[in-house]
């Protein structure tokens, strides 16, 4: 009953549990143990996904960028939301959901699933950083790295994404190639639901969106 209230629209009554259960128990009984359990986990029932960072990150995404922020006030000035941005999130919510397609991803921080998913729609719109960068993959830090090893990228991440999503791009190279994955065989794949469903005009045909070349994610 707890676990309806949390997933379903229409969740059932006690009453209705008192029915299925042939009246094993009365209507006090299940909303005492119902408030036993909420207590003794102290109502702490909700849980973290992706989607909770998602908008965050698209916002920091939308920032970094000044091709975009310009974009964003042409469009305001015909009075029109900047359709790039819409794609850009249909697109997010397209990974998203190819994710939950690989048992991978469930032991993987949702907040770095996330992130994922954002760098490579940003990858797939071709929506680089106006300026080189120059950074150093975090997983070169250690003893047997030059401490002077640095590589000039105009990538696909940006310093203002680092912040907010507290992951620089060495750190997502191997969820966003899992997803790399996903996304290039989601057409061929036996479970094609996901890919049916954002193929659609409803959903801006980002299913239907080239898929870059792995050699061009952007890595090493």
């Amino acid at each position: 009953m707890i676990a309806a209230k949390l997933l379903e629209i229409t969740p059932p009554g006690a009453d209705e549990f008192v029915y299925i259960s042939d009246n094993s128990y009365k209507r006090k009984d299940i909303l005492e143990m119902e408030a036993n359990i909420v207590n003794s986990l102290g109502f702490n029932l909700n849980f973290v996904t992706p989607y909770h960072h998602v908008h965050r990150f698209l916002a920091a995404s939308q920032a970094s960028s000044p091709c975009s922020l310009s974009a964003d006030r042409a469009a305001m000035r015909l009075g029109k939301h900047n359709a790039t941005n819409n794609m850009m999130e249909s697109l997010v919510m397209y990974l998203l959901d190819l994710s939950m397609l690989d048992y991978a991803f469930v032991n993987k921080k949702p907040s770095l699933v996330a992130a994922a998913a954002v760098y490579l729609a940003r990858c797939t719109l071709g929506i680089r950083e106006p300026s080189t960068a120059t950074m150093t993959p975090s997983s070169l830090h250690d003893e047997f790295a030059s401490p002077s090893f640095q590589r000039d990228v105009e990538g696909y991440w940006s310093k203002t994404l680092q912040h907010y999503t507290g992951y620089d791009m060495w750190a997502l190279e191997e969820p966003v190639k899992r997803l790399h994955k996903l996304q290039e065989g989601a057409e061929t794949s036996h479970l094609r639901s996901v890919y049916n469903k954002h193929k659609k005009q409803a959903h801006d045909f980002v299913a239907l969106k080239v898929v870059v070349k792995k050699e061009d994610l952007g890595f090493l």
